[in-house]
Order: structure tokens, then C-alpha cells, then sequence
């Protein structure tokens, strides 16, 4: 083919139209614009120029002519001068969209906020009222002037615009049908326009008038046909439940419907039921070709309401992306559908998956994502996310397959890359996660999952080159740091922070840092008047002024978590009066009973990447790990705020205790956990006169000893491992719970959302989580004044009343103080310990010389080479608790104490060869050999294995827990540093020793040598009691133990029996009474903690 043809012809044309134009003088405005137009399309755009230029000589109005003037500048790299002419054309003719276009394109990138200003201008200036669009006078509409309304300013972009020519084309099929003088034809182009604003105010998290822009958008591409998005959505919903045999009458349609759960095969036919039977947009079927975009509608008060756009989107063009937006949807969703629409799932979801039950929301998230698959086997995010829900209900194995596929598909998908790391991770293979991890961070050096969780991964086998460190209270804290090569590092002398600790904090400091802005705005003068409406009577003090206290809280940092905080409190206060109506005033009236609500433009908040269980190894500070617990209760609030099954009224409160109090413990780890085996005989020696225990067990048995146990002695017990939230809140309910207690806190299974919904009048934390959950949702935590030091109390100590919320100065970094929840301060140790129950059978009366005996031949049994004066130390955490300092620690103590071992164990096993490496790198071959590992044992032969240790060791960065108290059960001294004041993960071991010990001089004595104050006093202690140690034959077949360690090993074996740490029911009985007080200040309105 000759492409040369055109071309010659082009420059033919060229050759008449110039001799033409010559002839008449250059007026010729048709010619000349076809001449320009030709020599923009030979690429001479000088020429071009020329001629368009020529034009607006004999025109200075013809925007056509400008508008390509700006191309060929544009194209001649005068960039300044194009932008002048689209912007002179946009301000000409506002309906002649091409400038708008042009200059949109240019200014997008990288002046997004003037892009968006000419927008706004050419919507302004095109925009009909409603008075207009109701009249449907096109001609009416377009002799009037709207100069009036939108005056020429300057020449910046983005100011006002008029249109001097009237927009010709306004017979044009479905004129002004978009809402704005523009023909039908260009209604796709303005709904560009206003997407591409949307788009732009989303990129700079200007997320409300983001949502503005995609609502306008919505409803240009539906022709009008609804004034509001809202009203969209009860169209799109009535015309699905009506579908699915739900009728609703004509007269009811304020009511809002069920929550529409649908499979991909009943979505795909929502534009047909909603528009008619072609299921066109009204809005676009006067174009040829138009936008197919679908957006996440992020002003939405409500799941349903943005699965209802979705479902709409996916009926008019199908697409992975949506199918999979609405698959993270439904997976959030745990309800079940109507049946039509449950039967329906079960046809959609072929493969049955163990954990995902027939109709739920995870059914239909299934069957969105395997139906987004067929359209695209190859789509990344799909495979992800399908992975993320196979993980999520214990399908681990099915889980990594599908973030293989996704890897495999895009091999520097970070979040994929990741997220099979935290499979693998959970697998055991900890060096294969670490290449996954590390694969991610160099795809993205920016992903803050990826940086943490290899950070973590690292951790977890004491791999720290290149750990670093940070510099935490001038380097009292965290002072050992790990360079690239492994070598250690003195922050107190290099004085700053490295490596990827550094990394990480500053990642999470940053974090927080935005967390202050979330929610900014939302309390305008509306909403305050709202909540002056809704809550001004639940003031304890009836002059107290809210509406002036709500404003100054408006516009300032934190200003949405604390709104969250106000609606949580009055529903507190709210469940509270309610009692005292029914019980007290006898006064009752629904309405006053109405669950707040969280305002609709309030999005549900993120999380900071590290975990709230993370901060126990994370150097970081008070106010950091604070925030941290408050922003995870903060997005649980709102989560479950907005969740569909939360009732629109209050859960009720439990009648008075006839005559004991019922008490709910909920947890996911009544099984053959550490929790079951410390807890198993608590809840059935509960006196019954005084508490009635009720558990409530998320997850299912696993057929152990510790869960029989439980389900046999415990007065009620319910598996509700397959039951939805609103189920089990409603038999909390039904249950008459006055007092629940959350046995999990921010650890693997918690159900959170359970306390978030606030079924029971009083809520506590305690045993499953050794820190603050920060949380508006629990109002006490047990604890001691060894656990928990005064020091670090939050100063305002009343949470009982909504001016509370005004004075505590809860949120924010200010301040050192740690705890926000009311303590319940024991009298000896909060530990509850069972090893007197669950003990072997004639344990109580052997004798010391057994003892003694049976200590010495498993000694030899587990170290057959070892020396009879070896001296051993042990540690039998997981090697996470171990950190740089506390190592370092460790191999100065064997280096200074020449017959001592140590001890540990492969938990996990790749861990053993770091820490020998390091040992090697920091000490030498003559200490490294004296670090002795064997596997882990199974519970029975831990505890008595234990008793070989000569001195445990505890990690003071994060103490041991049960094992502190195995290895006390054992007799065997423990030598801890409650490193933080702060982080109660720090001074466990020190409460559970305190309560071995007896309540004597003598155990006062011996607490003081135990628990080190510093990192230099813990190193001395150990190797003053390992140098004073010695062992001698005396005959009898096992060697004599002798020095301070022997004599502490014989006071805590003759005060097992008596001591407050074994004593069960000793603690059980603690409890109660800590029940009846938290219960009698709640009736009575009294704040503070509880001294027992």
C-alpha cells in the first residue's frame, strides 16, 4: 500500500485552500480551519499555529480555533502560552468541552488541585437548577444569561467562567438530560470530566468532596432519573428484594430493606430490574460509545448501600475488579441472607469449604471471587484476596496455593508476596517466609506490611543483622544495636536510631502522626446540634453545656476518635439508665434507649501496621504503644458500629443478681492452649451463690483434656464457634450477663466486636493479653501493683460520665501514662495458675530427697556429657522474647561464670544456628559451646523437666508468662528485670514470682535478689548466684545442690502448697469479690479503680 498517497494529497489540499483563502483575503474562517487543522496533522504545527492564529484575527471569539491554537503551542513546547488558550476557550464557551479537555490532561499530574478548579468552573457555569431541568425548555434555558451567576474573574485557571456564544446545539437528543446545558452525545464527556475530579481529590485523601464528585458522576450516567445518590440506592435495593420476594408496599418505602446478599448470578441482572429490560444507563443512551467506570461510593452510611452500586456496576459491564471489591465486601458480612438468595449461593458455590458456612458472607465472597476469576484466571488481586478468606477460616494449605498463583502471576506483587509470607510464616517455615518478605520489600521498599513483618520474621529466630535499633530514652532502652555485618553497636555512644528497628518505628510514628487527622471535619454545626439533641439528657450534670464542649473539639486533632469515644459513652450511660428505669425510677420508654449512630461521612479507620501484640518485642514508647491498642479499639468500634447486625436499640440491661452475678468469659483458646491449661478449673469453683459462670467458647473442640474439663465443670458452656455475632450478642443478652470478660484481648481468635456491640453493663480484659486494649469497650483490667505501677495510670481515673470524656485527655502522644481503663489491683498476683489441680496424683506428698533425686537423673538423662559442677541457666521462651540487650547479657554472665551452660530451646529450631553464630561473633567458640538446645517438650514433661534449670533466666524485654509459672511450680528460682514500667509484658514474671514467694521477711529478702532493677544488676545477680552454686556427692546417688540457689529452690518447694500464685481458689475467690464490687459502683455510679 502507498501511505505516501495522503500525505501529497494533504499538501494539495493545503495548496488550493491557501490560494482560496489568498482570494478572499483571508476571511474564509471554514478554509482556514481545515487548512490548520491539515497542518497540525502533517505535524507542522508552526504552520498550523499560523493559520488558526489568522482565524481569531477575523474571529477573537472562535473557540475552536483558540482551543487548537493551545494544541500547537502545546506541541511547539509553550506550554505557559497553550494553557492561556484552553483556558480563554473554557472561559468563552464553557459547553465546548475540548479546552476543558485539553487543559484538564495538562494540569492532571502534577497540579491536580487547578485541574480540579476548572472543573468545578465549567460545572458551575453549565450546571442547570433544579427549576430548569424540571421545565425541560431548551430554548428558555439557553436565552438566559447566566452571567450573573458566574462573573469573569481573572485569568488564573480555575476562576470563573461565562459563555459569550450560546451553546448551539440545544436541540440535540437528550439536551441537558446530564443536569448541565450539554447535548446528549456529551454526556459521557462531562462525566469524564467529573470522574477525572473525583479521581484527582481521592489521590489527595480529600475523600469527602471525592465522594461528591463520584455521586455527581453516578448520577449523570443514570440521566437524573434520582436527585441523590441515596435515592439511587432504596431504587436499586427495593427493586432486589422485591425480585427476591420481599414486597414491599408502596406506602413503607422509608423503611430501608434487608441487607441485599447476592450471588453473581442474581447481581447480574440489577440494571435490567432497575431501568427497564435493556438495562441501559438513561443517562448515556444517547452516546456512542461511553465511560464503563464503576466507583467505590465512600459516603455511604452503610455495607449495603455500597453492594448496591456495586451490584449495578457489575450488571452493566462485567469486571474482576468489581466482583472482587464486592468479594472483600461480603467477606466482612457475617449474616446470612434470605433464603431464596441462600439457596441461590448454594447452586453458585459448587466446592464446599470446611468453615465457610452455605449462605453466609463468606459463601457469597467465594462465589464473587471464583466468578471474578473466570472472567480473568490471571487477575492478581483476586487470588489474593481469595487466599486472605481461605486463610481467615483455618484453611492455611488452600490459603498459600492461591497466594502462589497470585506470586506467580505478578512476581512483585508486594501485597501478595506478603501475604504469602504470613501463610508461610504460620506454617513453621520462617526462612521461607523471610525470602517472601524480603522478595516484597524490595518490590516495594514503602510497603509497611512487608517491612514489619519481616521484621518480625527476623525476630522470631534472633536473625538481627542489619536489626539496628532505636534510640529510646537516651538509651536506657533498646541500647545494644545490630549492625549490617552483626556487630554490636552502642546507642548511648552513636546516639541515633538504624537499621530496620528504625525502619519500622519511624513507619508506626509516622502512622500515628496521620491517625490525628482521621475524622477531622465531622463535627460541623449540624452534627453538633444532632448530638445535643441525642445526648444532652444523658449529661450527669444538667448545666453541663455540651454543644460548647463539642465545639472545641471541632476542627482540632483527634476530633474524630473522640466523637467515636462520646457514642460509645452514651450508649454506656445509656444501658445504665435503663436499669435504673426499670429497677430503680421505674420510669421506661423506648426511645430514650436509641443506639447513637456514627455519622455517615465517618469511614472505618486503619490500623497501624504494628500490631498491638508486636509492641511486646517493638522498642517503642509509652504514648506510641498506647495509641497503637487505641487505634485497633478505635477501628473495632467503628467496624462494628457500622456493622449490618448491630440493633438499632441498646442491648438491655440484666436484672438485678438473684443472688449471684453471671459472668461471661469469652475466648477462642479453651482448647490445649496456655489459657485452658492456667484457667481450666476456675470456672467451676466459682461459688454459685456469688458468681454463675457462663463460657462461651469461638472455636471449635479439639477434643482435649483442658476443653472437657472446661465443658464438664464450668455451669454453662456453649460452643458458639459457627455462630454470628448477632446470635451470640443476643444469648449474651438473653443469657442476663451482668459482667463479660474478654479471656482473648488483641491476640489470634479474639472476637472484639462482641465487647464493641456492648451487651453487659460491665466489661474486663484479663489473661489473654498482658497490656491495655486502649479501648472505650472494656472498663477493667485485673492486675497488681507489680504488673501495673501506679505511675503509669492515665491521671483522670473516672470513666463513667459523658463530661469524663472532656476532661481525661485521652487521646494524643502527650504523656507517659499507659493505662486509660479502671484497674482492678489484686492483693497478691493477678496470675491464675492451675498446676494444683492438673498436677500428677501423689505429687503433694513426695519429699524433698525425691525430689532432689528424681532433679539430678533427669539431669543426667537430658545431658549425659555435662560436668557434675556445671552450673545451668535456662530460658524455655520463644526466641522472639530474646533481643540484642538481653543476649549480650547472657553470654557476659557464662563468659564471667566459667562453670555455667545455658539452656534454651529450639522454639522455633532455625533460630539455633543465629543465635550460635552470634554467640560465636560477640564472645567466642568457649562460650558459644556452653549454649546447650533441645526441642520442645510437651506440657507434662516441661514443667518436670524444668526443675533441672539451676536459674531461669527470664527475657526482660518480654517476660515469661506460663512459664514463669511451670518453672516456679518446679521450684526453680527465676531471676527476672522488669525492664519497662510501662509494658506489662515486662513485669509479668516479676508479679508471678512475687506471688511464689512466701508473705515473709524472708520472701520479701528474696524477692529483691530476683527481680534486678538493671541490666547490670540482672547480670550480676546471675553470676554471683551461678559462681555461689555447687554441687557435692553425698552417697546416696544424685549430687547435693548447695549454695543461695539451693536455698531458694527449698523455700519455694516447702511454700508451693501455701503460696498466693498456686492457690486457685484463693484466687477465684479474689475475683468474686472484685465482681461484686465493679458491680455494686456501677449501680451506684462510682468511677476508679479497685483496690482488693
Amino acid at each position: 500500500m502507498n501511505y505516501s498517497l495522503p500525505i501529497s494529497n494533504a499538501f494539495a489540499s493545503l495548496d488550493v485552500l491557501s490560494s482560496v483563502c489568498e482570494q478572499y483575503q483571508w476571511k474564509w474562517v471554514e478554509g482556514m480551519l481545515i487548512g490548520g487543522c491539515l497542518q497540525y496533522g502533517l505535524e507542522r504545527y508552526a504552520e498550523a499555529l499560523e493559520w488558526f492564529s489568522r482565524i481569531v484575527k477575523v474571529d477573537e471569539c472562535h473557540v475552536e480555533a483558540i482551543t487548537h491554537m493551545g494544541a500547537a503551542l502545546y506541541c511547539l513546547n509553550r506550554q505557559a502560552e497553550a494553557e492561556q488558550s484552553w483556558l480563554k476557550a473554557v472561559k468563552l464557551q464553557p459547553c465546548h468541552l475540548d479546552a476543558t479537555e485539553h487543559l484538564v490532561a495538562h494540569l492532571y499530574k502534577n497540579r491536580g488541585g487547578e485541574a480540579v478548579e476548572v472543573i468545578s468552573s465549567v460545572q458551575k457555569a453549565l450546571r442547570l437548577t433544579t427549576q430548569e431541568m424540571a421545565c425541560g425548555d431548551a430554548e428558555r434555558i439557553t436565552s438566559e444569561s447566566r452571567t450573573d451567576k458566574v462573573p469573569i474573574q481573572s485569568s488564573n485557571a480555575g476562576a470563573g467562567l461565562s459563555h459569550s456564544n450560546k451553546c448551539q446545539e440545544v436541540d440535540s437528543a437528550g439536551f441537558g438530560s446530564s443536569g448541565y446545558m450539554l447535548p446528549g452525545l456529551k454526556n459521557g464527556r462531562i462525566l469524564a470530566l467529573v470522574h477525572a475530579k473525583g479521581t484527582i481529590l481521592y489521590g489527595r485523601r480529600d475523600v469527602q468532596r471525592a465522594a461528591e464528585a463520584f455521586q455527581e458522576a453516578v448520577l449523570i450516567s443514570i440521566g437524573r432519573q434520582v436527585t441523590n445518590i441515596q435515592e439511587l440506592i432504596c431504587r436499586i435495593q427495593y427493586a432486589l428484594t422485591a425480585q427476591d420476594g420481599q414486597q414491599i408496599a408502596e406506602g413503607n418505602r422509608t423503611h430501608t430493606p434487608a441487607l441485599p446478599m447476592l450471588p453473581p448470578e442474581k447481581a447480574r441482572h440489577t440494571s435490567r430490574l432497575v431501568f427497564g429490560s435493556s438495562g441501559e444507563l438513561p443517562g448515556l443512551d444517547s452516546m456512542s460509545s461511553g465511560s464503563s467506570n464503576s466507583y467505590l461510593f465512600r459516603g455511604s452510611s452503610q455495607v449495603g448501600d455500597i453492594l448496591s452500586l456495586y451490584y449495578l456496576s457489575l450488571s452493566l459491564q462485567e469486571s474482576p475488579s468489581t466482583a472482587n471489591n464486592v468479594g472483600i465486601l461480603l467477606a466482612g458480612i457475617q449474616q446470612l441472607p434470605a433464603t431464596s438468595s441462600l439457596e441461590a449461593t448454594r447452586v453458585s458455590s459448587q466446592t464446599q469449604i470446611p468453615g465457610i458456612n452455605p449462605g453466609s458472607g463468606l459463601a457469597l465472597a467465594l462465589s464473587y471471587y471464583n466468578y471474578g476469576l473466570r472472567l480473568d484466571p490471571n487477575h492478581v488481586h483476586l487470588h489474593t484476596n481469595l487466599g486472605s478468606l481461605l486463610k481467615d477460616v483455618g484453611q492455611l494449605d488452600l490459603a498459600i496455593q492461591m497466594y502462589e498463583r497470585a506470586v506467580s502471576c505478578d512476581g512483585r506483587f508486594d501485597i501478595a508476596l506478603t501475604n504469602l509470607a504470613n501463610a508461610i510464616k504460620d506454617k513453621g517455615r520462617i526462612n521461607d517466609a523471610i525470602l517472601y518478605y524480603r522478595r516484597a520489600v524490595h518490590a516495594n521498599p514503602e510497603f509497611a506490611e512487608a517491612v514489619c513483618g519481616l521484621f518480625t520474621a527476623l525476630n522470631s529466630v534472633c536473625n538481627w543483622h542489619g536489626r539496628g535499633g532505636v534510640l529510646l530514652e537516651s538509651g536506657r532502652f533498646d541500647r545494644w544495636h545490630v549492625d549490617a555485618n552483626g556487630g554490636l553497636v552502642d546507642v548511648q555512644a552513636s546516639e541515633r536510631g538504624s537499621g530496620l528497628t528504625q525502619r519500622v518505628v519511624e513507619i508506626v510514628t509516622q502512622q500515628l502522626r496521620d491517625a490525628c487527622h482521621w475524622g477531622l471535619g465531622v463535627l460541623h454545626d449540624s452534627a453538633i446540634s444532632g448530638l445535643m439533641e441525642q445526648l444532652q439528657h444523658l449529661c450527669k450534670d444538667p448545666s453541663f453545656k455540651l454543644d460548647e464542649a463539642l465545639h472545641e473539639w471541632a476542627g482540632k486533632p483527634w476530633e474524630g476518635s473522640r466523637l467515636v469515644r462520646l457514642i460509645e459513652r452514651a450508649a454506656k450511660v445509656m444501658q445504665r439508665n435503663w436499669y435504673r428505669d426499670l429497677h430503680v425510677t421505674g420510669r421506661h420508654g423506648p426511645s430514650r434507649y436509641v443506639r447513637p449512630r456514627l455519622p455517615p461521612s465517618l469511614t472505618v479507620p486503619s490500623a497501624p501496621t504494628v500490631l498491638p501484640f508486636h509492641t511486646f518485642t517493638c522498642p517503642l514508647s509509652a504514648s506510641q504503644i498506647r495509641v497503637i491498642a487505641q487505634r485497633n479499639a478505635l477501628r473495632i468500634s467503628c467496624s462494628t458500629l457500622r456493622s449490618p447486625w448491630i440493633p438499632s436499640m441498646i442491648y438491655p440491661p440484666p436484672s438485678p443478681p438473684r443472688p449471684h452475678l453471671n459472668v461471661g468469659y469469652i475466648s477462642s483458646d479453651f482448647n490445649n492452649h496456655p489459657l485452658a491449661h492456667l484457667m481450666q478449673s476456675s470456672f467451676g469453683l466459682h461459688d454459685t451463690k456469688r458468681v454463675r459462670a457462663i463460657c462461651y467458647a469461638t472455636t471449635a473442640s479439639d477434643g482435649s483434656v483442658h476443653r472437657l474439663q472446661i465443658e464438664k465443670e464450668a455451669p454453662v458452656f456453649r460452643d458458639v464457634s459457627s455462630w454470628s455475632p448477632d446470635r451470640l450478642l443476643g444469648q449474651i443478652s438473653r443469657d442476663n450477663v451482668h459482667i463479660l470478660v474478654n479471656l482473648n484481648g488483641y491476640t489470634r481468635g479474639a472476637r472484639n466486636e462482641i465487647f464493641a456491640a456492648r451487651p453487659a453493663p460491665i466489661q474486663m480484659s484479663f489473661m489473654g493479653f498482658a497490656g491495655t486494649l486502649g479501648a472505650e469497650w472494656c472498663d477493667y483490667i485485673l492486675a497488681d501493683k507489680t504488673a501495673v505501677p501506679a505511675t503509669t495510670l492515665r491521671p483522670w481515673r473516672d470513666n463513667i460520665s459523658i463530661e469524663d470524656l472532656f476532661c481525661d485527655d485521652n487521646e494524643g502522644m502527650k504523656g507517659d501514662w499507659m493505662y486509660s481503663e479502671n484497674v482492678i489491683f489484686c492483693r497478691d498476683t493477678f496470675f491464675c495458675c492451675d498446676h494444683a489441680q492438673s498436677c500428677a496424683s501423689g505429687e503433694n506428698g513426695i519429699t524433698w530427697d525425691e525430689v532432689e533425686r528424681k532433679r539430678w537423673e533427669m539431669r543426667k538423662e537430658l545431658f549425659p556429657a555435662l560436668e557434675d559442677d556445671a552450673i545451668i541457666l535456662g530460658n524455655f521462651n520463644q526466641l522472639y522474647k530474646i533481643d540484642p540487650t538481653t543476649f549480650r547479657s547472657w553470654l557476659r554472665i557464662l563468659s564471667r561464670a566459667p562453670r555455667a551452660v545455658l539452656w534454651l530451646l529450639r522454639f522455633p529450631e532455625p533460630g539455633e544456628s543465629n543465635l550460635r553464630a552470634t554467640a560465636r561473633a560477640w564472645a567466642g567458640s568457649e562460650v558459644a559451646n556452653r549454649i546447650f538446645f533441645t526441642d520442645v517438650a510437651p506440657k507434662s514433661q516441661h514443667i518436670s523437666r524444668a526443675r533441672v534449670c539451676d536459674l531461669f533466666l527470664d527475657t526482660p524485654e518480654c517476660n515469661a508468662h506460663t512459664t514463669a509459672a511451670d518453672v516456679l511450680w518446679s521450684s526453680t528460682p527465676l531471676l527476672t528485670l522488669p525492664r519497662y514500667a510501662y509494658k506489662m509484658c515486662s513485669r509479668m514474671a516479676a508479679s508471678i514470682l512475687r506471688g511464689a514467694l512466701p508473705r515473709s521477711v524472708e520472701g520479701e529478702q528474696i524477692a529483691a535478689e530476683l527481680i534486678a532493677s538493671s541490666e547490670e544488676e540482672y547480670e550480676q545477680r546471675a553470676v554471683a548466684l551461678a559462681n555461689g552454686a555447687t554441687y557435692t556427692a553425698n552417697g546416696t546417688g544424685y549430687a547435693q545442690a548447695k549454695g543461695r540457689l539451693a536455698s531458694i529452690r527449698r523455700l519455694l518447694w516447702d511454700n508451693k502448697w501455701q503460696c498466693g500464685l498456686f492457690d486457685t481458689q484463693r484466687w477465684v475467690n479474689d475475683l468474686e469479690m472484685a465482681y461484686e464490687e465493679a458491680w455494686r459502683r456501677w449501680v451506684n455510679g462510682t468511677g476508679g479503680d479497685i483496690f482488693l
